[in-house]
């Protein structure tokens, strides 16, 4: 055993194999420098939590690691065609197979530890707010024995296994593959901290996965999962409970492995049994003499079509060797259960919401983001495969000798498109059997298209590179090993680290957005653009490689040559047309800037905005937007203004914008200016500004979620790209980058206003006059009561008001149909996609429910009307919205819902009733100021509101699920972030407000009834609601103006603890 360990590792020993270890340990340094996988707030990133985690993460590499050596270690002797004899040397099975395999392990392991100590190296070369001083050895050690060793020995046990049981390299891929497959679908199911916030899964799920995760991951995220912030800075996650559960059964199974490797092993060959080989014909004997022999004269034949048909002789051999090959049928499978489990989970979507109905476009979203990078390795490995086929097998000198041996290059490519193809195709066919399953039969031609222009062309163009790095290295593996940083390089997502300029990244694939309003919108073009570019690079690459190999370059090749250059330059504007340069440090130096500028000014009194009058003409074809306003501004400080802070957004341009006081305008020129007024702005004094915006985005930069202009289904939250008045602390670097702002030479950023602080109650609501146009044929939807509309010529103009309103307002725009219906004196509208149509009633019903609860115990809906609004999910960031008179919710959550299914989770109930709560819980009526607390006065007391309806229309068994549903998010989340009293709590705390509040809200209720939780919350609102500014401590003061001393002290400790 001892002799073949040494052996195997001193075969190792070239000066090959140090630089891989040498680029395993860079590869480990980059990641420990550069990766911010933060678990959350407060969590230092070398935290014993954060190690052990990212320890465990990087174990996913021992796959890749192990398949590479097993596919040189497992069959070297096959390979040098000495298993023929190595039966007759003085070698028993047994110490052979496990030399063979502590040898496997050993090099796989040491592999392994380089990435490890460059990761510890990297990460402790980091200096910040987010890095521990302090280095703790045991942080790595714990995790590198727990996880990594045994991760190696699962991962090398089953390599090992299916090596020495099949005798087959594919087989080998096809495992590693497998490994990496379960770990993703289990992390599904994990409870992971990426993972819980969205999709949080039942415990049952969580525990199931944390016992069957191989790689233990989902143990460790279990075991952990009541940590708080101090113990997973310090504390060791144990090895108890489910986590030790885990790696005990990933330890049995490696062993299990291991035995029946030995078991399966044998020096003998496997010959096939009688009768089922081919037969062979034995010519009868000739007596031939080649000294008397005539000479045969063979007239070669060069022309265009000989040399078509010989390409497509090598494609034929190629996928006959594929077709015929069991494990090309295991690719395949395996593909199709990857992509099936993440399409069952798209659709399914947990425990927390409804499921999502079986459309065109999310089959086809979740093939974009699940097949890319799987298909970027396996191209890598069966170009590999195919183009060193024949010099495995010993007929290259042969293939070599004919004249055209140069096209095999070109036929290798062909033929790896070909399988390409197939497996896009057979994931398209799966993504049409989900929908038959889940009776969804609408098809939708256009997503399906997606697949194929964003995977399969860029694979394909991937594929032309590869086939021209396995064509200019010598050996096998060599190639194999530069192929693959070659692939992670310019296909992964870690090309984005690596390249910056989006253009040249043109082997990536998409991972965007995809809507039923619009498709892909105008990310296909662009995106046809680039591949256009990449296919150009890809001719001039394979020009020069012709040159190189035949040394002549006749005219039709320099034509061609001069046309790709044509192709390269044209495709490479087109995509970059608008292209803006950005990057995180950029903005940081935009924000130190102006933080340093301006800070100063933050004190300053400032002209306070009363009224907007506004015009915004959309352009949804252009992705264009420009915006006409003024603005009536008043003193009313008690101070008077000599300087007024103007901020104008920087995505927007700036075309005009005047100020004007005492009729006398003063034109403003820079996005961020400072007038000094000659005469100042007196207490009550009035000025105006007019200006005049404009917007456009390009897919090169992407799109802002939070202003989408499309094609249809726009949506904006349009007040925020309006000029603002006065200090944006907004755009300061934040505290939690303090090593920014020391870097900067920034002190401490502004924060958060303390609960405790005296109130100001600023009066800055305004009146709101908006105007909107559109492309006919669509519908805009505005802020606050629809006046008027009408139509001019191709444009369709949508005029709305509203009065003493914050200064928040959002537009959508898209071809809507509409229902409307009149409930108590109050116009409800649902404005929808129509092939949405499905929840439109359910909505209305549950919008009819949610007034009569609010208006019944809170008191009378401010507005006469009340507007559902869908858009498209290029929107992102929330599932619904509210804004005076006005709810926006996106397609994919809200309109597009099996509310039906399975579970029968009804998220229209919880939205309609959340949002509409808005209206008393927000908008114009409670409206706290920018302070600790504030959301608790928002948000929670919505969450109270929606509990409440459900409890009114499903009973109190439906809310107690939702309860516990809450209970469990708020319980996974709470570890990783300081823990805040609710009535402190912060925005970023979206656990506490809304799950936690939830929970203390309907205790409350139960400790002192319902009726008069209302009645208090009645009382609260009438005497707090605008222009009071309501603090969480006015809520507690108004319960202990209600609740006896006794009931006060017990039910103080649920908003204070």
């Amino acid at each position: 055993m001892i002799p073949i360990l040494l052996f195997d590792i001193r075969s190792f020993g070239k000066p090959v194999c140090y630089i891989v270890l040498l680029l395993l340990t860079g590869a480990g340094i980059f990641a420990g420098y550069q990766f911010n996988l933060t678990v959350g707030e407060g969590v230092f990133l070398n935290s014993a939590y954060t190690a052990g985690f990212m320890l465990g993460f990087l174990s996913l590499s021992l796959v890749f690691i192990a398949t590479i050596l097993a596919g040189q270690l497992l069959f070297r002797e096959r390979d040098a065609r000495f298993d023929l004899m190595i039966f007759s040397l003085p070698v028993k099975e047994n110490s052979f197979i496990s030399g063979r395999f502590l040898s496997f392990f050993t090099l796989t392991f040491l592999c392994f530890l380089c990435m490890v100590i460059g990761f510890v190296i990297g990460q402790n070369l980091r200096t910040g707010a987010g890095i521990n001083p302090d280095f703790y050895f045991s942080y790595y050690l714990y995790p590198l024995i727990v996880l990594g060793v045994i991760n190696c020995l699962i991962v090398c046990s089953i390599l090992f296994f299916l090596g020495i049981f099949t005798r087959n390299k594919m087989a080998v891929i096809i495992g590693g593959l497998l490994l990496y497959v379960l770990y993703m679908v289990m992390l599904i199911y994990s409870g992971s901290p990426f993972m819980v916030g969205a999709l949080p899964q039942s415990n049952a799920a969580q525990k199931i996965s944390a016992l069957t995760d191989p790689f233990g991951l989902s143990a460790y995220f279990f075991q952990a999962r009541d940590f708080t912030v101090a113990e997973r800075n310090s504390s060791l996650v144990p090895l108890s409970g489910v986590f030790l559960a885990n790696r005990l059964i990933v330890l049995f199974f490696s062993l299990l492995f291991l035995a029946l490797s030995v078991r399966s092993f044998s020096f003998r060959l496997r010959n096939k049994r009688p009768g089922k080989g081919k037969k062979i014909r034995v010519s009868p004997y000739t007596d031939f003499n080649s000294l008397t022999a005539s000479p045969i004269t063979v007239c070669q034949n060069h022309r265009k079509i000989n040399r078509i048909k010989s390409i497509l002789s090598f494609v034929k051999m190629d996928l006959v060797y594929a077709f015929k090959s069991i494990v090309f049928y295991a690719i395949c499978l395996l593909l199709l259960f990857y992509v099936g489990m993440e399409i069952y989970a798209a659709i399914d979507q947990g425990i927390r919401f409804p499921q999502h109905y079986a459309s065109s476009g999310l089959m086809a979203q979740t093939i974009n983001k699940n097949f890319y990078l799987p298909g970027v390795f396996l191209s890598v490995y069966l170009i590999n495969e195919l183009y060193w086929r024949s010099r495995t097998s010993n007929f290259s000198p042969v293939e070599n000798a004919t004249y055209f041996f140069f096209v095999k290059t070109v036929s290798h490519w062909l033929s790896i498109s070909a399988l390409l193809l197939v497996f896009s195709l057979l994931l398209i066919l799966e993504g049409l059997i989900f929908q038959w399953i889940f009776n969804y039969p609408r098809l939708d031609g256009m997503a399906y298209g997606g697949v194929l222009v964003f995977n399969t062309l860029p694979l394909i163009l991937l594929s032309g590179f590869l086939v021209l790095l396995n064509a200019l290295l010598k050996k096998k593996y060599t190639a194999l090993a530069v192929s693959v940083v070659f692939a992670a390089i310019f296909a992964t997502p870690l090309s984005k680290t690596f390249i910056e300029f989006s253009l040249l990244r043109f082997l990536s694939g998409y991972h965007g957005a995809y809507s039923d309003f619009l498709g892909y919108g105008i990310y296909m073009g662009s995106f046809i653009y680039r591949l256009l570019f990449g296919l150009g690079m890809l001719i001039i690459f394979w020009l020069v490689f012709d040159y190189l190999k035949r040394k002549q370059f006749n005219l039709g090749k320099i034509i061609l040559g001069l046309i790709t250059l044509a192709l390269v330059f044209i495709s490479g504007n087109s995509f970059q047309k608008g292209y803006l340069a950005k990057g995180e440090n950029i903005q940081f130096l935009k924000s130190a800037t102006y933080e340093k500028k301006y800070r100063k000014y933050q004190d300053f009194p400032q002209p306070t905005i009363i009224a907007v009058k506004t015009r915004i003409d959309l352009y949804p074809s252009e992705n264009a937007y420009t915006l006409h306003g003024t603005y009536s501004l008043k003193n009313l400080t008690g101070r008077p203004v000599e300087n007024i802070l103007f901020n104008f957004e920087e995505a927007l341009q700036l075309e005009k914008a005047v100020f004007t006081f005492r009729n006398k305008p003063t034109e403003l020129k820079k996005k961020v200016e400072v007038l000094k007024l000659s005469t100042p702005l007196a207490p009550g004094d009035e000025a105006a500004l007019g200006f005049s915006l404009r917007y456009q985005w390009h897919p090169v930069n992407g799109h802002n979620p939070a202003n989408v202009i499309v094609e249809n289904g726009s949506f904006m939250r349009i007040s925020r790209y309006y000029p603002a008045i006065g200090y944006q602390a907004g755009n300061e670097i934040t505290d939690d980058k303090k090593d920014k702002r020391a870097e900067f030479g920034l002190g401490k950023a502004t924060g958060i206003k303390k609960l405790e602080a005296p109130k100001t109650n600023p009066r800055d609501f305004i009146d709101l006059d908006m105007t909107i146009s559109t492309t006919s044929g669509q519908t805009a939807i505005g802020t606050g009561e629809l006046i008027r509309q009408w139509k001019k010529g191709d444009r369709h103009y949508f005029q709305y008001s509203a009065e003493n309103i914050p200064f928040r307002f959002a537009v959508s725009s898209a071809n809507y149909a509409v229902k409307k219906t009149i409930h108590k004196g109050h116009e409800v509208n649902v404005f929808y996609l129509p092939s949405h149509f499905e929840n439109v009633n359910r909505l209305i019903e549950n919008a009819k429910q949610s007034l009569d609860y609010c208006i019944e115990n809170f008191g009378s809906y401010p507005f006469r009307s009340v507007s559902f609004a869908e858009v498209s999910s290029f929107t992102a960031g929330f599932s619904a919205t509210a804004y005076p008179s006005a709810i926006f919710m996106t397609e994919n959550m809200a309109f597009h819902t099996n509310v039906d299914a399975d579970k029968g989770q009804d998220v229209i109930n919880e939205l309609a009733a959340h949002e509409l709560s808005h209206f008393w819980w927000g908008n114009n009526r409670i409206s706290p100021d920018d302070r600790e607390g504030a959301t608790m006065l928002t948000e929670t007391l919505a969450m109270y509101t929606e509990m409440m309806i459900c409890k009114e229309k499903y009973g109190e068994k439906e809310m107690n699920k939702r309860l516990r549903i809450h209970e469990q998010i708020y319980r996974s989340e709470k570890g990783f972030y300081e823990e805040q009293p609710l009535f402190k709590v912060t925005p970023e705390n979206t656990h506490i407000s809304y799950s936690k509040g939830a929970i203390v809200m309907v205790k409350l209720s139960r400790e002192i009834g319902e009726q008069r939780l209302n009645k208090i919350l009645k009382t609260f609102l009438e005497e707090h609601k605008y222009p009071q500014r309501a603090t969480a401590l006015d809520f507690l003061e108004e319960l202990k103006q209600e609740l006896s001393t006794d009931e006060y002290r017990r039910m103080e400790g649920l908003f204070t603890q």
